[in-house]
């Protein structure tokens, strides 16, 4: 499995994640949450170990989508079938349901 952990947050609150594999993969990814610039747009990739964590955050409902992947799994491909796929769904939701307020 190339994607082995992932996140859904709002800020620094996750709201939702998928571990596949033990260990401290979520510590590491609230670690970057809290480093995030706050309000800003960003797509970006962190290496720790032999994993990469992609990091896509929507400055619109201030949404972060976060997943590691293994380094193998190179650094483009979790873009399009993770992040944005998910991002485009999730913000559709949010959309429809009025969830964009404070």
């Amino acid at each position: 499995m190339a994607i082995v952990y992932a996140l859904v947050a709002r800020g620094t609150v996750v709201l939702a994640e998928f571990a596949a594999v033990s260990g401290n993969a979520g510590a590491v990814a609230r670690r970057i949450l809290e480093k995030l610039p706050p309000d800003a747009e960003s797509r970006l990739c962190f290496a720790q170990d032999r994993y990469i964590f992609h990091v896509l955050r929507s400055d619109a409902a201030g949404i972060t989508f976060l997943c590691m992947a293994n380094d193998t799994f190179g650094s483009n491909y979790p873009y399009p079938s993770f992040l944005l796929l998910n991002s485009f769904a999730i913000s559709r939701v949010l959309a429809a349901t009025n969830c964009y307020s404070s």
